[in-house]
């Protein structure tokens, strides 16, 4: 049985200024994700995050909000309602 929430650790550049390197977040497994969302997902054998710019048909457009660092929906496309992992509810901030 899974868990409805999982923990996942940020790497990368790639949606700075909201998510920096190092920070955690709690995935929501079950939620539906909308519009300006943060989702969770695998994608390339690489686990993800990125913001929901649009939702069509069942299918996610996503970018990373550090749009000229990220490797996003503009490279390879929409994503499936089967690789999306979940829904980001919080983001805890690293302490330094």
């Amino acid at each position: 049985m899974k868990f409805p929430f999982a923990l996942y650790k940020v790497e990368g550049t790639s949606m700075l200024p909201t998510l920096k390197p190092g920070q955690r977040i709690l995935v929501y497994r079950w939620g539906k994700a909308k519009v300006g969302d943060l989702v969770v997902f695998k994608k390339e054998a690489k686990t993800m995050v990125k913001r929901v710019e649009y939702v069509e048909k069942g299918r996610l457009n996503v970018r990373g909000d550090n749009t000229n660092y990220s490797t996003d929906s503009r490279e390879w496309g929409e994503l499936t309602k089967e690789e999306i992992i979940g829904v980001v509810l919080i983001a805890q901030h690293k302490r330094d």
